[in-house]
């Protein structure tokens, strides 16, 4: 009997060693992983910081306008203002429209055949190219609409680029919020709508504002739907910081990201393309920054 025993105990060490061997294994895995990816990003920041820094930190090349009518001369202030101003234009059309899409989908929707193809219309809208975004973008609003190349033409084109990514984001948010929340205000005799402006919505805020951010993240990126539709010229200051040019909508513009890329496809300016690329890279961060801010003090604010 004792012999059996010792058997069994010693066949359940042995069980126990090889699960907390191969356990041991995973989790090693795993942080490697980890690691890796941290390696790569710093790599790829490192490199562009090294070449890129130096000429980022020149006051004169941050804050002056091309020089001599050529876009690769003097600085690039025209083309962080037209970055800033499609960012706000896009996210302006595209949050609104993007979040009550996810209010509606989430929390009105029957499952039925309408709902189905809503949903098959955002997942292909999110797998269509950036390139057919752009043919779009000059065919309907810079040549039908007759807007021409323009901050206008490039923002309503970028912002039905990331209208499934700020859907999807705001409807998982919004899932995330605890039924008991919804049952327990609906108890109380407050109405649908109530329920959800003064009780789901600050719930999910912060989710919704990450779905904002990536968006962000992604038109910031994009190129080849802003040369189609917003022109990439950069021949006057867009308005606004500007009295000589009362408009700005309907200007030609060249934000950061396409400027980058006409600089590394020129010799002459390779070097600066790197510059260009920290500059985007801050700009990321900070807005990374701010809207992380507003989501925690918005959260600590509903919280008490």
């Amino acid at each position: 009997m004792k012999t059996i025993i010792k058997k069994e105990l010693s066949r359940e060490k042995e069980f126990i060693k090889k699960h907390l061997f191969e356990e041991k294994i995973a989790l090693n895995s795993l942080w490697l992983s980890g690691w890796v990816i941290v390696g790569i990003l710093v790599f790829i920041i490192g490199y562009i910081f090294y070449y890129g820094f130096p000429t980022c930190l020149s006051f004169h090349y941050l804050f002056s306008p091309p020089e001599g009518g050529r876009y690769d001369n003097g600085g690039i202030l025209y083309q962080i203002v037209a970055t800033l101003y499609l960012i706000i234009g896009a996210i302006i059309v595209a949050a609104p429209i993007g979040i009550s899409a996810a209010i509606y989908l989430t929390e009105y929707s029957p499952q039925n055949f309408i709902t189905r193809m809503i949903r098959f219309a955002i997942e292909n809208l999110a797998g269509i190219p950036s390139i057919i975004y752009g043919l779009f973008g000059l065919a309907f609003f810079v040549i039908f609409l007759k807007f021409e190349y323009s901050i206008l033409a490039g923002a309503l084109t970028v912002a039905i680029m990331v209208l499934p990514v700020i859907i999807r984001t705001s409807e998982e948010a919004l899932k995330a919020v605890p039924q008991t929340f919804r049952q327990s205000s609906l108890a109380l005799g407050v109405n649908k709508w109530q329920t959800i402006s003064n009780v789901v919505l600050p719930s999910a805020f912060p989710g919704i504002l990450t779905g904002i951010l990536l968006s962000v993240g992604r038109i910031v990126g994009e190129s080849a739907v802003l040369i189609l539709a917003a022109g990439g010229s950069i021949t006057v200051l867009p308005a606004l910081i500007s009295n000589e040019y009362p408009y700005f909508l309907p200007d030609s513009a060249r934000p950061l990201a396409v400027h980058l890329y006409y600089q590394a496809t020129s010799y002459d300016t390779r070097g600066k393309a790197f510059a260009t690329g920290v500059v985007l890279i801050f700009i990321v961060l900070a807005l990374n920054y701010c809207i992380n801010q507003i989501s925690k003090s918005y959260s600590k604010r509903f919280v008490r």
